[in-house]
């Protein structure tokens, strides 16, 4: 509560100044109908909307509606599709990279299985050079 508001209080109080008669909203509806001139419906004043005739545009609408909808849901299909399509590019190249190091691995091992097959060293002598070199 404002500055404002405490003044007014203070000066008024809380009593409301405005009143209501007595029976005042038991018959209100009644009066006001009955001030209200009297008209007959005729079949002029009901308009229905099928008695007009539509213009093109309202005609077309629900053809719009369902082109755009079907235009709409093609772009999403080929963006999902332009999108699956990236990331199976992008899984082809990570499978060949994984392969590519899978080969240099099993080449590398390759190359020195040749080694020791070529210095005529077995497991028991590689062990014991290891165990001697302490790396």
């Amino acid at each position: 509560m404002n500055y404002e508001e405490k003044e007014i209080k203070e000066r008024f109080g809380q009593v409301n100044p405005f009143r209501v008669p007595d029976g005042y909203f038991d018959q209100l509806t009644e009066r006001v109908m009955s001030q209200l001139p009297e008209r007959e419906q005729t079949a002029e004043n009901v308009s229905l909307s099928s008695s007009r005739p539509k213009s093109r545009l309202v005609a077309l609408r629900p053809w719009m509606y369902a082109a755009a909808c079907t235009v709409a849901a093609v772009f999403m299909g080929v963006a999902l599709y332009f999108h699956q399509t990236k990331e199976d590019q992008t899984l082809a190249n990570a499978n060949v990279n994984a392969s590519v190091n899978a080969s240099a691995t099993n080449t590398e091992s390759q190359y020195i299985d040749e080694y020791a097959d070529y210095a005529m060293l077995d497991n028991a002598e590689i062990y014991a050079y290891l165990a001697d070199n302490d790396f």
